[in-house]
């Protein structure tokens, strides 16, 4: 049922809210898309990852033992990645689209399970940093600062200086 009350504004969508969710949803799709490939097809990935070594680039000590870390992990690790993930995208998404609040519970029980896995079920390279802790804490925090943009229809101010 739409409200047709023309004096309660429905809630905008704030650019940093905007921003914010649209470069959430790419990087977990893209999380998403990688954690699958290497879930379904670990040979093959492996295979490309380690032919990246010959460009100059990526030819470096420190990218052959994240390789290596990659190749390294289980299948239902990466399952758990993936789910961890699609919590993240849905999360952003549903702040995003629906402007609901809940989706903000989503994303940040994504990023304590992304921080649970990737710091105590496989740990070794792939453990979160202090940097990285600290970057996603402030992204929580920024979303949580948008929270007032979503489901909280605003009073028109011509009705509230009528009360007045």
């Amino acid at each position: 049922m739409i409200d047709s009350n023309p004096n309660i504004k429905q809630p905008k969508r704030g650019f940093l809210l905007w921003f914010l969710s649209l470069a959430t949803m790419f990087q977990a799709g893209n999380n998403i898309l990688l954690y699958t490939m290497f879930l379904l097809f670990p040979d093959k990935m492996g295979q490309a990852v380690s032919n990246l070594t010959q460009i100059p680039f990526f030819d470096d000590e420190a990218f052959r033992e994240v390789i290596q870390v990659f190749q390294s992990i289980a299948g239902w690790q990466y399952g758990l990645l993936i789910l961890v993930e699609i919590a993240i995208f849905a999360g952003a998404l549903i702040m995003l689209w629906k402007l609901n609040p809940i989706g903000f519970h989503i994303y940040t029980i994504g990023q304590i399970g992304l921080f649970c896995i990737l710091n105590f079920v496989i740990g070794g390279k792939l453990m979160m940093t202090w940097e990285a802790i600290i970057w996603t804490v402030f992204i929580i925090l920024l979303f949580a600062s948008q929270l007032k943009y979503m489901r909280k229809p605003q009073k028109d101010q011509t009705e509230q200086n009528d009360n007045q």
